[in-house]
């Protein structure tokens, strides 16, 4: 007997399998329409279609998605409690505005959120919050707080009628402050006469701070020793961050509880007081500093004195920078729980470090910086010890000798190779692998070979004479690779490798700009699990093939070239890449390339290739451009500018119209604002990257095929390129301002269908929409 289980479907699942079967129908209508759309009646048509089509791609989200749920209604309230923690940023005061909007969603949401006492934990002062309910909100803190630890955060220099208003408030609470920064305003102060109390005298008007545990000074120091004697009020102190610790004050205080030290001075005198500092977990620490006072020459050793630890210390994380003695190697010897530490030493130094290795049974990251320069530094590897629990090691080599030095230059090259052999078993346990040989250093033979371990491997070399005797070279761990090499070397590099589990990849070159490109090929066979690539130079030309894992690709600083010949190919082979999610930019792409290239990837019949759902860019988008390029991304048709009007051609005619203000960025990224050009001698001249494109022959056939005018659009990409190279030749005698306060620089912005706040408004870019505003 035969016994059948009924297979049930849910409704919602019959739903989207119809309204993916209405989208392949209206898609198919909308390409038959568009093959002959001359006729009026026909883009009227199209027009209606295309807005049918909208209607149901927002069903489909709708029935994919389900209704919106009040997170709060299905979540823990522990577990909302944290998202919403995630989702504020204290970084430049903006915590409590964030909040105070969450308020306003409903009347559940503002019970929760008054009832929580974590959510008002931090109070800002900054010299910009002079708005008249600045004392409000810091009361309003203080006491929705409850008695819940808080933090303060101070930006300098500090408006001393503000600070002095909230210090008022703040110091009846001293006992629950834990945590104090002192940071640069989050923006430039304009007419401020006033300035900011010192350091010291802010630390000293909250006093007494019993329970205080962290500091972090930033950029800012007490300025002199004297004054840090005062943290001997605050016996709760466990870290000290920015500014350095002199140790003579660690000899006249006992912080039992201090886990974090910066300071400087030598071993022996570091010695003489670790006694007092029985919970130290993290050290940084430097035999000089560039401040007078924190030279401690005062903490002398005393005559007989003993200066060796009673019992091992607790040391997990240790700094150490610009070192030259010997006592050094006591000091990893009395700590045997090193989870992690960082050297800048001297090969002869090194020898006597790795001695210790053995004897450092929880290290697991190691940071070497050699740079020396005298000729008898020599690395002996007679007694080098192997550490069995190393796992990634980071390891940088300077060179400060005369470059017409050979014989120096062999002896130090010999220290390179007996370093790598000697610790060959140490490099065949890494995980993770950072090398960067500076300064012409050859990258040693046995190296590489002995690196089948590692997960995650960065090598930054300034040359690769040795190429032609690797051997091939299966790393079948490797999963993320960084390459900075110079771009003679990369094909031969690259065939050397045989990486079948490579998920991320990283392109980057170490030769001059000036230099003549190389074309390289990434063979999706040699690299079939490839999910990311990172372009971050413009001395490689990618022949781009189909990878069908690539998931996100990221075009970086100096890869605006390959930007532009990605995007043109994407265009022309929408198919090639089908799991493509998500493409970053960190220049100003074209945004002509960008639109073309996501209504033909985004309109596909096929159901398996992925949608381009994120776009991440170096600028703010006026609404001309962000509202088109949103729907795009959300898979639904917009109205927007023509092909010229989006392309560095209709941007020329804004661009080098002095007659039109707006800063370089504003621009380019089609927005309007009031900054005024200046001669050329107040900024740099006018170029972009764009003055140095080559548009690239197309030589593949489009696939599906593609309409006839944008084709023809494409192969006029270099008469583009020139005429604004042209354009920025002739304009030698003034200059746009490089960019306004409308933009955050060295940030990067999320698009994706979702995108909804910008801080930009409204503005076209058509020159005779510009005049008028500025008239």
């Amino acid at each position: 007997m035969v016994h059948a289980t009924p297979v049930l479907v849910s409704d919602q699942s019959l739903e989207s399998d119809h309204l993916e079967s209405e989208r392949v129908k209206l898609l198919n209508s909308i390409y038959k329409l568009s093959e002959d759309a001359s006729q009026p009646e026909k883009q009227e048509e199209i027009k209606s279609l295309r807005s049918d089509y909208n209607q149901i791609i927002s069903r489909q989200v709708m029935v994919n998605r389900g209704p919106w749920t009040d997170p709060l209604s299905i979540l823990p309230l522990e577990i909302w409690v944290h998202i919403i923690e995630e989702i504020l940023d204290n970084r430049w005061g903006s915590s409590y505005r964030v909040i105070a909007n969450m308020v306003l969603v409903g009347q559940k949401w503002k019970e929760a959120i008054v009832n929580t006492p974590q959510f008002w934990t931090v109070i800002t002062i900054d010299p910009n919050f002079q708005e008249s309910d600045l004392l409000e909100r810091v009361a309003a803190s203080l006491h929705l707080s409850k008695d819940h630890p808080l933090t303060l955060l101070l930006d300098f220099p500090i408006d001393r009628a503000s600070y002095d208003a909230c210090q008022t408030l703040i110091s009846p609470h001293s006992s629950r402050i834990r945590r104090i920064h002192f940071r640069n305003p989050s923006k430039p102060i304009k007419g401020s006469k006033h300035l900011d109390p010192s350091v010291y005298q802010v630390l000293s008007d909250f006093l007494p701070l019993p329970n205080l545990q962290e500091i972090q000074f930033g950029n800012f120091c007490l300025a002199s020793e004297e004054q840090w004697d005062i943290v001997e009020l605050m016996p709760q102190l466990k870290f000290v961050e920015g500014d350095g610790m002199p140790l003579s004050v660690l000899r006249r205080i006992s912080l039992v509880h201090l886990e974090s030290l910066k300071t400087y001075g030598s071993v022996d005198k570091l010695f003489t007081v670790i006694a007092n500092l029985p919970q130290i977990k993290e050290l940084e620490m430097a035999e000089s500093s560039y401040t007078n006072w924190a030279v401690d020459d005062s903490c002398e050793v005393p005559a007989g004195h003993s200066v060796t630890p009673e019992q091992p210390l607790s040391l997990e994380t240790m700094t150490w920078h610009r070192y030259n003695g010997s006592r050094l190697k006591d000091l990893i010897h009395w700590s045997p729980c090193l989870k992690s530490m960082t050297l800048l030493v001297s090969w002869k130094f090194l020898v006597s470090v790795l001695e210790e290795m053995a004897n450092l049974p929880f290290l697991s990251y190691l940071a070497v910086y050699v740079q020396r320069k005298a000729s008898e530094d020599k690395f002996s590897p007679a007694a080098v010890t192997q550490s069995p629990s190393l796992r990634e090691l980071h390891f940088e080599v300077g060179y400060f000798g005369s470059d017409n030095d050979s014989k120096e230059r062999r002896e130090l090259n010999k220290n390179l190779s007996n370093f790598v052999d000697a610790w060959l078993p140490t490099f065949a346990r890494l995980e993770k692998a950072f090398i960067c040989l500076g300064n012409e250093w050859p990258l040693p033979l046995a190296l590489l070979p002995n690196l089948r371990r590692v997960k995650v491997l960065s090598l930054t070399l300034s040359t690769l004479n040795i190429l032609g005797e690797f051997p091939k070279l299966p790393f079948d761990a490797l999963e993320d690779l960084k390459l900075h090499i110079p771009a003679s070397c990369y094909v031969d590099f690259l065939s050397f490798l045989q990486c079948p589990n490579l998920l991320l990849l990283t392109v980057q070159t170490s030769t001059s700009p000036y230099s003549e490109k190389v074309s390289i090929h990434l063979d999706p066979k040699q690299f079939p699990r490839l999910s990311g690539l990172h372009w971050n130079t413009k001395q490689l030309a990618w022949t781009i093939s189909s990878h069908r894992m690539l998931k996100l690709i990221v075009f970086g600083r100096g890869g605006s070239q390959a930007a532009s010949n990605f995007c043109t190919h994407l265009i022309l082979r929408p198919l090639d890449f089908p799991s493509l999610e998500q493409v970053e930019f960190y220049e100003f792409p074209e945004w002509d390339l960008i639109t073309l290239m996501l209504e033909r990837r985004n309109f596909l019949l096929e159901p398996s290739i992925s949608r381009i759902r994120t776009v991440v860019l170096p600028t703010t988008l006026g609404f001309i451009l962000k509202t088109p390029l949103t729907s795009l991304l959300g898979g639904q048709f917009s109205n927007r500018l023509s092909n010229h009007d989006l392309s560095i051609a209709g941007i020329a005619e804004v661009y080098f119209d002095k007659s039109l203000s707006g800063c370089h960025w504003c621009c380019l990224s089609m927005q309007a604002c009031s900054s005024y050009t200046y001669p050329a001698y107040y900024a740099p001249s006018m170029q972009a990257h764009w003055s140095n494109h080559q548009a690239e022959p197309i030589t593949v056939t489009p696939d599906p095929p593609l309409a006839a005018s944008t084709l023809n659009w494409l192969e006029q990409r270099q008469e583009r390129y020139s005429q604004w190279k042209q354009n920025a030749d002739a304009a030698t005698t003034w200059t746009r301002g490089s960019v306004c306060e409308s933009h955050q620089l060295s940030s990067l912005f999320v698009f994706s269908s979702f995108s909804t706040a910008n801080p930009s408004t409204y503005r076209s870019v058509a020159v005779e929409t510009l005049k008028p505003v500025f008239d």
